[in-house]
């Protein structure tokens, strides 16, 4: 989308498979920015990976991983950050979501400081 800051949005998701797609869904919907959704699955023992990998057949902006073993919040928030590539990145867990707009309204503050 030419024109529009781009923003990751970083999902690190433990066992809160039941959250992931509302919280998908909610940066999905925001107008305004172009963004991509980078879900990590640190290893979950729940519904985590069978929502990710829908989410991503489901839009071209979402990209899912999986850990094959669980490494923990810090490893996990490392490797995230590392992944994202846009001009902006927020890291937001899987269990919250975005209000419409919120993205926007943060990539205009910061294009404009």
């Amino acid at each position: 989308m030419a024109g529009m800051s781009q923003v990751d949005v970083f999902v690190p998701c433990y066992r809160y498979g039941r959250f992931l797609a509302t919280c998908v869904e909610s940066i999905l919907s925001q107008r305004g920015v172009d963004v991509r959704v980078l879900i990590l699955d640190d290893a979950s023992p729940d519904e985590t990976e069978a929502v990710g990998r829908a989410l991503q057949r489901g839009d071209s902006r979402v990209e899912y991983r999986r850990h094959a073993a669980n490494l923990g919040h810090i490893a996990t928030y490392n490797e995230g950050l590392a992944w994202a590539t846009a001009d902006y990145v927020l890291l937001l867990s899987a269990d919250d979501a975005l209000v419409p707009g919120a993205l926007a309204r943060a990539t205009r503050v910061m294009d404009a400081h």
